[in-house]
C-alpha cells in the first residue's frame, strides 16, 4: 500500500501519524524456518542486510509477513538515504559484512500483513487500528529491528514538530480505520514532508528542443561558486520556454564554477553567466557529494523574476 502527498486531514483525531523514514521500503517474509527481504519491486535482498537476521530470533518459529522501511542511521541517529546507498548495490558476501560493519542499518516496521495462518489485509482484513494493535503485540524490540512508536491524531502537532525538530523527512498520517489494500496508492495514507529551501545561482542549462530540460545549480563558496546539483521538476511548460529564451542571453564558453563539478550528464550543457538565481525545496543535501536530494524549482527570484 502506497501513500499519498498531500496535507495533514481536517479530522486529525480519526488518524494516527508515524515517522516518514527516507529508507528502503520492505516486505518480510517470515515461513518458520527461515527470512526473506523483498524490495517493492519484488527484488530478493534478504543477503545484503545480515544484521536484520535478527527478526527470525525475535519471532522464533511463527509464521508473518510485514512491512517496513531498511534505513541507515547516521551518528546522531536520522535516516540517512546516501548512507544506505553504501549497502544497496552491494552483492559480494565479503564486501557486504565489512561495510556492514561500518553502515549498520535497521528494520523499521510499520505494519503487519500475515501472521500464524491468517491474513490481516484487504477489504476483509484487520483495519489500520487493529493492525497496528497486533503489530505492537509482538516481541519485536530488538537492537535492528524496531516497531516505531505512532502518535494519536490528537497529538499531530507534537509529530509534526518532532520530526521537524529532529530534521527528519515528516510524518505518515493513516486513518483508523483504513485497509490495508496491496499495490494500491490511497489517500487512506497521507505524507506530509518538511521540505527545506535554498536559493540558488543558475550556472548552466541542458535543452531539450527549444525548452529548459534541467538547471545546474550552484551556491557562494568564498569568492566563487560551488556546484549542489541539477533541478529538471517544479516549472510549467510556459517557464521552460521563458528560461530557454533569457539563458540563450547569458551563454558563456566556460563553467562558472569554481568548486564542485558537474557530472557528465550524456547530454550537451550549456553555461551561462551567474546572474540568474531563483528558490529550490529539497529533502536534504546528500553526505558524499553534498547535492541537493529531489529538489524542486519554486521560481526565480530578484529582478529576473518579472
Amino acid at each position: 500500500m502506497l501513500a499519498t502527498t498531500g496535507t495533514l486531514p481536517a479530522r486529525i483525531e480519526e488518524w494516527a501519524l508515524e515517522i516518514k523514514y527516507d529508507g528502503a521500503r520492505t516486505i518480510c517474509y517470515l515461513d518458520g524456518s527461515g527470512l526473506k527481504l523483498l524490495t517493492r519491486n519484488g527484488n530478493d535482498v534478504t543477503d545484503r542486510y545480515p544484521e536484520l537476521a535478527e527478526l527470525k530470533d525475535l519471532l522464533g518459529g511463527r509464521t508473518a509477513i510485514l512491512d517496513g522501511e531498511v534505513i541507515a542511521p547516521d551518528a546522531a541517529g536520522r535516516p540517512s538515504f546516501s548512507r544506505l546507498q553504501e549497502r544497496m548495490m552491494l552483492t559480494r558476501a565479503q564486501t557486504i559484512r565489512t561495510v556492514a560493519a561500518k553502515v549498520p542499518v535497521n528494520l523499521m516496521l510499520f505494519d503487519l500483513l500475515w501472521l500464524d495462518g491468517r491474513s490481516t489485509i484487504g477489504a476483509d482484513g484487520l483495519t489500520y487500528r487493529g493492525r497496528r494493535e497486533l503489530l505492537e503485540s509482538l516481541p519485536l524490540d530488538g537492537t535492528r529491528v524496531l516497531v516505531p512508536p505512532a502518535w494519536p491524531g490528537t497529538a499531530a502537532e507534537e509529530a509534526v514538530d518532532f520530526t521537524r525538530d529532529l530534521g527528519l523527512e515528516g510524518v505518515i498520517a493513516k486513518r483508523l480505520m483504513s485497509p490495508y489494500i496491496q499495490g494500491r496508492r490511497s489517500r487512506d495514507w497521507i505524507k506530509y514532508k518538511h521540505v527545506k529551501s535554498l536559493d540558488v545561482t543558475v550556472v548552466g542549462w541542458v535543452p531539450t528542443g527549444n525548452t529548459v530540460k534541467a538547471l545546474l545549480m550552484a551556491v557562494p563558496e568564498g569568492k566563487g561558486l560551488r556546484y549542489v546539483g541539477a533541478v529538471g521538476t517544479g516549472f510549467s511548460d510556459a517557464e521552460r520556454r521563458a528560461l530557454a529564451a533569457l539563458l540563450e542571453r547569458l551563454a558563456v564558453p566556460d563553467s562558472p564554477l569554481t568548486s564542485g563539478r558537474a557530472p557528465d550528464r550524456g547530454q550537451p550543457v550549456r553555461w551561462v553567466r551567474p546572474e540568474i538565481h531563483g528558490e529550490v525545496e529539497f529533502l536534504e543535501f546528500t553526505q558524499s557529494s553534498e547535492l541537493l536530494r529531489h529538489p524542486v524549482w519554486k521560481g526565480l527570484r530578484g529582478p529576473w523574476r518579472e
